[in-house]
């Protein structure tokens, strides 16, 4: 029997495609500054080439390497983060087809958060209405921990006082969720859900390439390769969690 569910927060709640484009207009700014004069598009193929020959998920951080150098980078990387903390809740909107889900769940389980995110993601959620549905709020900024650490999913079960086989965890990505959660014994609910279900208008040229390439390669949308990686369902749209995680239940 299932007794808590725990939610990864980008690109399940909020809408990560948002603020990864601002990090790569940002980048690249960064790459112009110092003269280099790779076009946008160039450096977006080498992410793509990172991500689908490597499945890199801090592909960004090997773009910034490549074109700046880990010298140019540490003088650049901290600035950028600040902007993008500074911006998070404008820049990583709420996916609103989730609240009914939360609020679904929320009804028979204990909920949680799982997330690689700033610490004011929780005053995000708290601004949507959401954080309140939450008893575990499991923030890396905040905890300490990254994923894809299967500390981090130890700590969300401690806090629970949960055991591994009663808990599942919902995620995009099948590297920093579904992996190390089966890893501790935790079922498994891979969110693997398109760019156009997650409704990112791009408002310039560059957000249009970046949303072009996240078509193109994209880390959520990468498929399990072994046994380790293979989630126990599946759900490509949100109103398909309940049901999944009802039928999740009913095999264990």
């Amino acid at each position: 029997m299932l007794k808590w569910i725990f939610f990864d927060v980008g690109n399940v709640i909020l809408n990560d495609d948002p603020a990864m484009a601002v990090y790569y207009r940002e980048i690249y700014n960064a790459i112009k500054e110092q003269g280099n004069n790779v076009t946008f598009d160039q450096m977006l193929a080498f992410r793509e080439k990172t991500i689908l020959e490597n499945r890199n998920g801090r592909h960004y951080v090997s773009v910034a390497l490549k074109y700046l150098g880990r010298k140019k980078w540490s003088q650049y990387e901290n600035k950028i983060r600040k902007y993008l903390f500074e911006n998070w809740a404008a820049i990583s909107p709420l996916m609103e087809p989730i609240v009914p889900v939360i609020e679904t769940l929320a009804e028979k389980y204990n909920l949680g958060i799982i997330a690689n995110q700033p610490s004011n993601a929780a005053d995000i959620l708290q601004n949507h209405g959401l954080l309140k549905y939450f008893k575990i709020h499991g923030f890396s900024q905040t905890v300490g921990l990254t994923k894809p650490d299967p500390s981090f999913f130890r700590w969300a079960l401690e806090e629970a006082n949960c055991a591994a086989e009663e808990s599942l965890m919902i995620g995009d990505r099948i590297d920093n969720d579904v992996r190390p959660a089966k890893y501790i014994g935790m079922k498994t609910l891979w969110l693997p859900i398109t760019h156009e279900k997650k409704r990112f208008v791009p408002g310039t040229e560059l957000e249009e390439k970046y949303l072009a390439s996240l078509k193109r390669a994209c880390v959520s949308l990468l498929e399990p390769e072994e046994d380790a990686e293979m989630p126990d369902g599946t759900a490509q749209d949100f109103d398909i969690i309940p049901k999944e995680i009802e039928r999740i239940e009913n095999n264990l």
